[in-house]
């Protein structure tokens, strides 16, 4: 049922035409793997975050890195995230300089976070 879900609803509306549907869906998604790490926590699901990293709208890129924090913040974590770590660092090093400055104070934190 959660992959039907997954397959039928969010695969379509992380990248709807309206920022705020987009925001939602990443938003859920970071909570979706906090909670059920086992299931969600793996790089087939991890993609949509980094590809989401790209969104042209800056308040989608902010809830991507809030995510991403809430993810990072765990320690319990880090061993999942390795692969996505080093497959989108250069995305983040580059957000580092975003338009939008809630981005890249954003970026700066979660980078720290990465560091530690």
């Amino acid at each position: 049922m959660i992959n039907s879900t997954f397959r039928g609803v969010f695969v379509h509306r992380y990248r709807d035409k309206l920022a705020d549907i987009r925001v939602s869906c990443i938003s859920e998604l970071g909570v979706w793997m906090k909670i059920n790490p086992e299931k969600f926590l793996d790089d087939s699901y991890l993609k949509y975050l980094g590809w989401t990293l790209y969104d042209k709208q800056s308040p989608v890129r902010l809830q991507c890195v809030r995510a991403l924090q809430g993810l990072y913040q765990d320690e319990k974590f880090s061993g999942h995230l390795e692969l996505f770590t080093s497959r989108f660092k250069e995305r983040m090093l580059c957000m580092v300089q975003d338009k939008d400055s809630d981005v890249a104070v954003e970026v700066v934190r979660l980078l720290l976070m990465i560091q530690q």
